[in-house]
């Protein structure tokens, strides 16, 4: 009982955080907002995340297993890979749509730690932690169809990854949803392409 105590309170926390850092921006966001909002005391979240940068570190861990969640559970059966890494983007996409505040966040969080040497590592897990994802839901739905893939997983990973990253950028920016459905269709087009070695489709361009 005291153990699952202590996870709950430990994932109140990393709530609570992402929250504050989603509405104020990581500059605004204090340990003792975040210990306010997760109704405990700031010394709480010292013996929970020995520094800012662990209580980061699990924001984007959450953020990740929340990605996989959605992705993993779009994926319908009885359908082809097109069909299901279609689904699965879109499903993202959609997340993308209805939180694009989470989405500046993590951006804030990547800014954050490349502009501080000694938090380097936070973006770089954050992207390798997207790209593995990514990775590892093309390599189950390609063996799980009997798929052979053009290019590795991986490569397929980062291009989407990449190309998502652009698109999440450009539609938070703008706000123009339709342009960013197409623009995603486009995507997924293209990253579907490379994966069969074939040239970017005349749809998709």
């Amino acid at each position: 009982m005291a153990r699952k105590a202590s996870e709950e309170r430990r994932a109140t926390i990393i709530e609570a955080a992402a929250q504050a850092l989603a509405r104020d921006g990581i500059t605004e966001t204090t340990t003792r907002k975040i210990a306010a909002a997760a109704h405990v005391n700031q010394a709480m979240i010292g013996y929970y995340f020995g520094s800012k940068d662990e209580l980061l570190y699990a924001v984007l861990q959450e953020m990740m297993r929340r990605t996989a969640e959605i992705a993993s559970e779009a994926l319908p059966s009885g359908v082809g890979f097109d069909a299901g890494l279609a689904q699965a983007v879109e499903a993202f996409w959609r997340h993308v749509e209805e939180s694009p505040e989470l989405q500046i966040m993590q951006y804030e969080l990547t800014l954050y730690a490349l502009r501080r040497p000694e938090s380097a590592w936070l973006a770089r897990s954050q992207y390798e932690g997207y790209c593995a994802i990514v990775a590892r839901l093309i390599a189950e739905v390609s063996a799980a169809l009997d798929e052979r893939l053009a290019e590795p997983p991986e490569a397929l990973a980062r291009f989407l990854v990449g190309g998502l990253d652009g698109m999440i950028l450009q539609f938070v920016s703008v706000q123009d949803a339709q342009r960013a459905r197409d623009d995603l269709r486009r995507l997924i087009a293209a990253t579907l392409a490379l994966a069969r070695g074939a040239s970017v489709p005349s749809g998709a361009q």
